[in-house]
């Protein structure tokens, strides 16, 4: 909250007084880039990586929410292929939480 104090007195010593608070209300939440689900061959889910996710509010100085969170690869594959997935999440300082989530498409070898 942010308040505002006016004080005035006049020629006889009388004082009046007046208050004005304002509500500040949250910055908005953060969002995630877009992901789009994928097709990997067996071969290249044997080094897939998840990769990190940018994130933002879009918003300036104090009210600007951004960064990035690594991804959690899960699921499993093998020769007649399968599904990864990465999930990413993240909880700003306002307890608000965002979540993404990528499905990799594993071919048969």
């Amino acid at each position: 909250t942010l308040e505002v104090d006016w004080t005035y007195t006049d020629d006889c010593n009388r004082t009046i007084t007046a208050k004005k608070t304002i509500t500040v209300l949250p910055a908005p939440a953060a969002e995630f880039e877009e992901v789009e689900n994928m097709e990997i061959t067996c071969e290249e889910a044997n080094s897939f990586e998840p990769g990190s996710l940018s994130y933002t509010n879009g918003g300036t100085g104090v009210c600007e929410i951004s960064g990035s969170v690594p991804g959690e690869l899960s699921g499993s594959y093998d020769e007649c292929g399968g599904t990864l997935e990465v999930d990413w999440t993240y909880t700003d300082d306002c307890q608000r939480t965002i979540t993404a989530k990528k499905t990799i498409t594993v071919l048969p070898a």
